[in-house]
């Protein structure tokens, strides 16, 4: 059963040919089974010269003062970019000015051409203008001859050279001067389809030259945001590490606007069918009998459209659509914020699937080699969730895992360890009825034989340091963001919380939404637990400060005692987790922390058993369920300095005179010392200046100093 699962992890990490080509055949099928209509509110048009044009405009190419004219009608209509799929690379033969030149020499050539000399009759000057008045994007083709390109916006990037990771021309096909000028920007049109000539990644940059040149679709992009510069972020830039090696691009920022790329710059193409309905024929532009309004505030793409002009491409969801058509969806794409990912470390995970799985199955074949029916339905069901936790990534959360080689290595496992099972069973028989034959019946001898393994439940009471944390109004962040957009954050916030708990040696119990449950102290012991479980509360709170679009709050709730921890459930499944009264307090105790305004408190029990970490003492309160007081601590997130210990001074002497029922001297405290509470305390000293309000207006006879929360 090895043997199976070493060489599809193998062929895994090290993806000989035919592979990546049936993984994007799945995954093209993905796409064609997920594929969503066009939005029809997409601030994206595509102005189409389709057959409509070239019967009321003429043949194509179409003079250049037809292509200023269509230019002057979107800029008019309020279009916020126009980006010509079409690239410009000669002067209009059709020119009045180049067809004077063609007659034979005579004066009246030279009369002609001294008159339109003076008339500036030249197509491309005509088109020049209105570029001049217009928003627009000219298409370049990079290749191995022509010209030097030299792009119209600025760059700048952080870490590693972008343009040693990005596809490569060593010049390329540009407008011809006069247009190039008159542009406000330029970018590339060029295509990497795959070895079977679909579109699947989309480049954002090229190099030519050494020089970085923006494609179409982004150059569009940065020409509607109205950004000067493009900012690219490599490998070894400020918090992308790669240990000092080159690793590729990370996100390419214009304006306001992140883009998430792959290493070489490249964007996987969420596909859609094109609709030819939403295309806004050239024609009608021409003529005026377009609505304005399709194209005010919009990106248009202005690209052929006709069967014999049109440069089709194939995409995973379509055999054949125009090129423009995938740059209008790309940028689609790139304002949606959508973005289909398979990263770097997914060949990792697919092998570690793989191992792991396929491990699981030999462990399970094992256990059930007297139930083939069991076994069969494992080695079924495995790569079924396999394929069904590829499926729903995709569809919740836009990644892409390959079900292919985890489930070709589970179902090798699944044909090795039946095999081999039956084998040792037949074995096995003949050795239980040699050992047993003798001194047994048949029958029983057969029992034992047939007998099955059993599942036994069971777990462990032991001193655990237990966690909660939660988002603070996560409900509200929710409500701004896209679905997209709450899956990425919810991403963002447990991958590093994830990463806090095991770095410390935490167990991660589970999820709760936006909320989290660890434990330290099991499976196995671990000295000084409760440190450990503060140091991970505070990595958390760190990584909290870091949000800033959106800023996000967390509470961090701590205690250390005794909970009964194991694999507890039932005989059909099984989680190892705590449960108990330790458990109910965590959580009891991380929800005091929007009462307090601070973002981590722990107990007295964790505070005794912490003796390296910063506390404050905040108050002693007895909780739900609980009828003993205990006292509650806040873990400090900044230094353990002069001024912190100021702090616990004050808020020592305040807690005395609150408890002993000195009102008024506990605010003169909180009312004199301010400043130590600083910001990061403002909210606690605000919560007893409200209560201690609340105590005068109506005192308690019986205070004790004791809070009920």
């Amino acid at each position: 059963m090895v043997l199976p699962l070493v060489a599809a992890a193998l062929l895994t990490m090290f993806e000989p040919a035919p592979l990546p080509r049936l993984r994007e055949i799945v995954f093209d099928s993905y796409q064609r089974w997920n594929a969503k209509p066009r939005d029809p509110d997409s601030p994206v048009r595509i102005v189409a010269i389709d057959e409509k044009s070239l019967a009321a405009v003429g043949q194509w190419p179409w003079p250049r003062d037809t292509i200023a004219k269509l230019t002057q009608k979107l800029t008019e209509a309020g279009a916020a970019a126009i980006a010509f799929d079409i690239v410009f690379g000669e002067p209009d033969q059709s020119s009045p000015d180049l067809l004077v030149r063609k007659l034979p020499t005579s004066e009246e050539r030279t009369a002609l051409e001294r008159a339109m000399s003076a008339s500036d009759v030249s197509h491309d000057a005509t088109f020049a203008r209105a570029l001049q008045d217009a928003p627009a994007v000219l298409g370049v083709v990079g290749g191995e001859d022509g010209v030097p390109i030299q792009a119209k916006s600025g760059f700048a990037f952080a870490g590693d050279n972008p343009a040693d990771f990005l596809p490569r021309f060593k010049a390329g096909i540009v407008p011809v001067p006069l247009l190039m000028a008159a542009a406000k920007g330029l970018g590339a049109v060029n295509w990497i389809p795959d070895g079977d000539s679909v579109i699947r990644k989309v480049p954002t940059l090229v190099s030519a030259g050494n020089k970085l040149v923006p494609t179409l679709s982004l150059e569009a992009v940065r020409i509607a945001l109205g950004a000067d510069t493009i900012v690219v972020r490599a490998s070894n830039a400020s918090g992308q590490t790669a240990l000092g090696s080159e690793s590729g691009i990370n996100a390419i920022k214009v304006g306001d606007l992140v883009v998430q790329t792959e290493a070489n710059g490249e964007i996987r193409l969420i596909a859609r069918k094109a609709d030819p309905s939403s295309w806004i024929s050239a024609s009608s532009v021409l003529d005026g009998s377009f609505s304005p309004d399709e194209v005010r505030g919009r990106i248009v793409f202005v690209g052929t459209a006709a069967i014999g002009i049109s440069d089709w491409r194939s995409t995973p969801v379509e055999t054949s659509i125009p090129g423009v058509e995938v740059h209008a969806q790309i940028v689609e794409q790139i304002l949606a914020g959508a973005n289909l990912v398979r990263p770097d470390w997914m060949r990792g995970v697919e092998a570690f699937l793989i191992l792991a799985l396929g491990g699981l199955l030999a462990w399970i074949l094992r256990r059930t080699r007297n139930m083939p029916l069991v076994s069969t339905a494992a080695g079924l069901a495995i790569p079924l969730m396999i394929a069904g936790t590829s499926w729903l990534l995709f569809v919740r959360a836009d990644v892409l895992l390959d079900a292919v080689m985890p489930s070709v290595g589970v179902l090798g496992v699944f044909i090795a360890g039946t095999l081999y099972h039956y084998q040792e069973a037949e074995h096995r028989r003949a050795e239980v009825r040699s050992m047993f034959g003798r001194f047994v019946t048949p029958a029983v001898v057969e029992r034992l034989v047939e007998a099955p393994d059993r599942i036994v439940l069971g777990g462990e009471i032991r001193e655990l340091t237990v966690m909660f944390s939660d988002v603070r109004d996560f409900t509200g962040l929710a409500e701004r963001q896209t679905p997209e957009g709450v899956v990425s954050l919810i991403r963002r916030i447990h991958t590093p919380a994830t990463d806090a708990v095991l770095r410390h040696n935490g167990t991660l119990d589970k999820f709760i939404g936006d909320g989290m449950m660890a434990f330290w102290n099991a499976p196995l012991d671990i000295a000084e637990h409760a440190t450990l479980a503060c140091l991970a509360a505070l990595d958390i709170a760190a990584m909290a400060d870091t949000f800033v679009d959106p800023a996000i709050e967390i509470g961090i709730g701590l205690h250390t005692g005794q909970a009964c921890v194991g694999n507890l459930g039932s005989a059909q499944r099984l989680e190892y987790s705590a449960l108990g009264d330790s458990v109910n307090l965590a959580s009891r105790v991380e929800q005091l922390t929007k009462v307090y305004g601070v973002a981590i408190i722990v107990t007295e029990d964790t505070r005794t058993a912490v003796r390296s970490l910063p506390f404050l003492e905040i108050d002693r309160v007895t909780v739900r369920g609980r009828q003993a007081a205990i006292s509650l601590f806040a873990l400090h997130t900044g230094t353990d300095d002069q001024s912190f210990k100021l702090l616990q001074s004050v808020q020592a002497d305040m807690l005395a005179a609150y408890r002993a029922g000195a009102f008024d001297q506990a605010v003169q405290i909180l009312e004199a010392n301010a400043e130590a509470y600083g910001e990061a305390y403002a909210r606690l000293r605000a919560y007893y200046r409200r209560t201690i309000g609340t105590l005068r207006a109506d005192p308690r006879p019986d205070w004790q100093g004791i809070n009920q929360l």
